[in-house]
């Protein structure tokens, strides 16, 4: 079956970004039910070693897999693979609750619970940042670039117990670096104003296309993609050049 867009249809591909509100929507949902907890509950179901920070020193295919397994989700994605169209088949049945397939009994339920935190901060760091957490923590670790160091703090405070960032850390607290922890104190705050101002939707759309492999798309492209078919940027005069230097910019990231 021909494509537009790789592995998906340009109706898929708008189906893809259409979810977003949804995870939003999630996320929120799954912090107010723990904030609403009481404490004997919580203390119940977080019993010990439950942080969930060093998954992100796995690459983010490890990630999902691991998160596949843990939700017996392997199964759907067996049958996915043995059908015409597996994106379709994936997105048909991307609510594990379709099937009522439960957990694996290998993951205790304070493992579920920071996965399913991990993948949530995952898809918020694709929204602020066009990178996956795991993809931050590489680039710590292979670049020393703290930027990307203070950029998953931002997203998810738990990152600073990736062995990676424990590191950084450390050091800094043996060399006095001052900046480092006035920089840290600063992203402990999570994301800044201008990052929420900016187009989330955008950001994770490009993310999109750069890990489908589509490096070449014109002017007029982009427009019709991201402007009349999934909506995430406005029919402004101006489009075509701010999404050209977005693109650009977008292409230049590591894939994942």
């Amino acid at each position: 079956m021909q494509k537009q867009y790789g592995k998906l249809t340009a109706d898929q591909f708008r189906e893809v970004i259409g979810m977003l509100p949804e995870i939003r929507y999630q996320q929120a949902e799954l912090s107010e039910v723990i904030v609403q907890m009481s404490k004997e509950k919580l203390n119940a179901l977080l019993v010990r070693g439950y942080s969930w920070g060093e998954i992100y020193e796995y690459s983010f295919i490890e990630h999902v897999a691991i998160a596949v397994v843990a939700f017996n989700y392997a199964d759907t994605l067996s049958a996915a693979v043995r059908t015409d169209d597996p994106q379709r088949y994936v997105l048909d049945h991307r609510d594990p609750s379709q099937d009522d397939v439960g957990t694996h009994p290998a993951f205790e339920k304070q493992a579920l619970v920071g996965l399913a935190f991990s993948l949530q901060r995952t898809i918020l760091s694709v929204m602020l940042f066009q990178r996956t957490l795991s993809g931050l923590i590489q680039e710590v670790r292979e670049d020393d670039n703290m930027d990307s160091l203070f950029n998953a703090v931002r997203v998810d405070r738990t990152t600073m117990n990736c062995t990676t960032i424990a590191d950084k850390i450390a050091r800094a607290e043996m060399r006095q670096d001052k900046h480092f922890f006035i920089r840290l104190r600063n992203a402990l705050k999570g994301p800044t104003q201008k990052h929420w101002a900016a187009y989330c939707d955008l950001r994770y759309s490009l993310f999109v296309l750069r890990e489908l492999g589509f490096n070449s798309l014109s002017d007029v492209q982009l427009e019709k993609l991201l402007v009349q078919d999934l909506k995430v940027y406005p029919n402004t005069p101006s489009a075509r050049k701010n999404l050209r230097a977005q693109y650009q910019q977008s292409r230049k990231i590591k894939t994942i």
